[in-house]
């Protein structure tokens, strides 16, 4: 504790500085070694009418318009998510959280995006799911006459996400530990420069000089004792 006492302001300021830095380094360092990767892949869906009676195609693009969100909502639902983790040999559970299906707008385009833990991990999910996404559809949207209500055209092959360069783990902890140092001390001439009657730069005195500080002065030896 005496020794703690002894700390300056600016030591105690430093030292902070440099473990922050170097947790952030710790957490940089995880974040970037555990990163996420999306591949995406987008499908055109399409109303089928009677060729034989126009005004059908109409009516057909108005039953898909409105089902959009139907098909959004289908594309990480079990109906999908179940072919396709058995044709990866996954679990369906876990890749049922990697699926993200949106709707562009207005339009009758919708967007899957899938993730995975490396590149190539995320574009074979993706084409798995597109693919059963596919074949759910299609199967939702059969008639019992075999003809289909509508059709899914994937307009966009699932994507290859780009490789993350990760530094090495003990790079990023230096750059860390040199980060916060240079920031606590720009931090204590920041409060050196605005409080300097406060905050002064130099060490507190160790307790020997204390201790010598307040010894009392001997007095020189009288005649008398000189002469005993």
């Amino acid at each position: 504790m005496k020794l703690l006492r002894n700390v300056s302001w600016w030591q105690w300021l430093l030292a902070a500085g440099v473990v922050v830095g170097l947790l952030g380094g710790a957490y940089l360092s995880n974040k970037l070694t555990n990163a996420v990767y999306t591949s995406s892949s987008q499908v055109l869906m399409t109303g089928q009418g009677d060729p034989t009676q126009p005004d059908t195609a109409y009516t057909s693009n108005q039953y898909v318009n409105q089902r959009m969100s139907t098909y959004a909502q289908i594309a990480s639902s079990a109906q999908v998510a179940a072919p396709a983790a058995q044709s990866l040999g996954v679990d369906a559970g876990a890749l049922t959280n990697q699926i993200t299906a949106t709707v562009e707008g207005d339009t009758t385009v919708i967007t899957l995006a899938v993730t995975g833990p490396t590149p190539d991990s995320a574009r074979r999910n993706a084409v798995a799911v597109t693919q059963s996404f596919i074949n759910a559809v299609t199967r939702l949207e059969t008639n019992p006459g075999g003809s289909m209500r509508v059709v899914v055209n994937v307009i966009t092959d699932p994507t290859m996400p780009p490789t993350h360069s990760v530094p090495p783990m003990w790079l990023l902890l230096i750059v860390g530990v040199v980060g916060g140092f240079v920031v606590g001390a720009l931090a204590a001439l920041v409060l050196r420069w605005l409080y300097p009657q406060r905050f002064v730069f130099k060490r507190r005195p160790t307790n020997s000089v204390l201790e010598t500080s307040r010894m009392k002065p001997v007095a020189p030896p009288t005649q008398d004792s000189q002469a005993s």
